[in-house]
């Protein structure tokens, strides 16, 4: 699958379990935007900029960055975005992280606990799962 049907796949997956969860959603309209949604959380308004993540190790990875055409940029989402949406490639569950809460750099999410079992600096993928609005907004 093409980088760009996977990312339509993703943002539509995404998109779809915001509205079920009870958000408003908006679509940006245009392009060269950095953030792919909008929601409303009948709050504050947030940009969301979509992830696919990837399993690796018991863990959800996901760049917090964009990179140019041919991958000698990379630019972070500090100012550009508020949110990510990660979706998880096999469960389809979805993971809000700020983008605040990250770095310019790779992001790891753990699922399982390690086999060393370190409990300590773990980013744990629960702590940022996708909640129902009506469970109060998670943001």
């Amino acid at each position: 699958m093409q980088t760009g049907e996977r990312g339509n796949i993703t943002e539509a997956k995404i998109l779809a379990a915001l509205i079920e969860a009870g958000y408003f959603v908006c679509v940006p309209f245009g392009s060269g935007h950095k953030y792919d949604l909008v929601i409303d959380d009948l709050k504050k308004i947030y940009r969301v900029q979509c992830k696919t993540g990837r399993i690796r190790n018991g863990s959800l990875i996901f760049n917090s960055y964009s990179q140019s055409g041919n991958g000698s940029t990379k630019q972070g989402y500090y100012g550009l975005a508020d949110l990510f949406a990660v979706l998880h490639p096999e469960t389809e569950e979805v993971y809000i992280v700020p983008v605040e809460a990250v770095g310019a750099a790779g992001v790891v999410l753990r699922l399982v606990p390690p086999l060393s079992g370190q409990t300590k600096r773990i980013n744990w993928a629960r702590n940022y799962l996708l909640k129902s609005l009506a469970k109060e907004s998670q943001f």
